[in-house]
């Protein structure tokens, strides 16, 4: 049975998920006494499963975490996307920012249910939309069939002209490994556009990542990218060069994580290091 897109009036609809799943989101829905559930009962749900797991970042077991984001727990998280006024209203902000770009491939990186790349489908149809992501569903396929410039792709394969990033790089323990990889695959004169939620909202965002969240513009300097502007949550950049992963971006890593970790207790050390990355990112710039 075809996916029925959930919306803003009619909630959650699992009617069109496999068998194989459908109990289990029917239970959540059940759970939260609601198919209209609030971002912070789907954050609780998402930490459940977390923890049901026994995934731990501390000391982190490869299997857990690919059970983890295989869990039908993701497509609950994608159903709810499609009916979240404010969600949705974030991704049509950054599918008009793709499309103002006139790209002819993009690639939406960790894409998951695929809402943002049909977005962009949608409003670009002469471009080629590729959704990368190793956890996909067959709901999520399906509800990409009506699409014939989108599809779901195993790997990254540029160059492309605009690569997208929602909600990634708080994920992986090393975003800086991941982030230079994903340059890879972009020309040189094309636009990345990386929302990160650096914070913890919930349990998978991993708390090595939180540093970033006032010196992301700065790494992606050193990884090769202008800093253009701001889409909603997200930083938009211009890839302007090639770029490495050298010992001094590490250097500059620790540094950042390390001095997160001691100005979060004081505030006057909080607004030192914030002058001193602000003062590097001018420089940089």
């Amino acid at each position: 049975m075809e996916l029925t897109r959930a919306n803003v009036q009619d909630g959650i609809i699992t009617e069109g998920c496999d068998g194989d799943v459908r109990p289990i989101l029917d239970s959540f829905l059940t759970l939260f006494g609601t198919n209209k559930p609030s971002l912070e009962q789907i954050w609780a749900a998402m930490d459940f499963v977390w923890d049901n797991l026994g995934v731990n970042y501390e000391s982190p077991n490869e299997t857990a975490i690919d059970q983890f984001y295989a869990h039908p727990v993701w497509l609950l998280n994608g159903l709810f996307v499609e009916q979240h006024a404010e969600s949705l209203s974030h991704r049509r902000q950054f599918t008009a920012w793709v499309a103002a770009q006139k790209p002819q491939r993009v690639a939406d990186f960790g894409g998951g249910y695929g809402t943002l790349a049909r977005m962009i489908a949608a409003q670009c149809p002469h471009t080629d939309v590729e959704i990368v992501d190793p956890y996909r569903r067959p709901e999520s396929v399906r509800a990409c069939e009506p699409y014939d410039n989108v599809r779901f792709v195993d790997d990254l394969t540029g160059p492309y002209d605009v690569i997208v990033a929602t909600d990634v790089f708080e994920h992986v323990p090393d975003p800086l490994s991941l982030v230079f990889g994903i340059l890879k695959h972009l020309r040189v004169g094309g636009q990345m556009l990386a929302a990160n939620h650096f914070a913890p909202s919930i349990k998978c965002h991993l708390p090595v990542t939180f540093h970033f969240a006032e010196t992301w513009p700065i790494f992606m300097r050193m990884a090769g990218c202008q800093f253009d502007g701001k889409v909603s949550y997200g930083q938009t950049y211009t890839k302007i060069g090639e770029r490495d992963l050298d010992r001094r971006v590490r250097k500059w890593e620790m540094i950042s994580a390390r001095s997160h970790r001691f100005a979060r207790h004081h505030r006057l050390l909080t607004r030192v290091r914030n002058r001193v990355f602000h003062t590097l990112r001018v420089r940089s710039a």
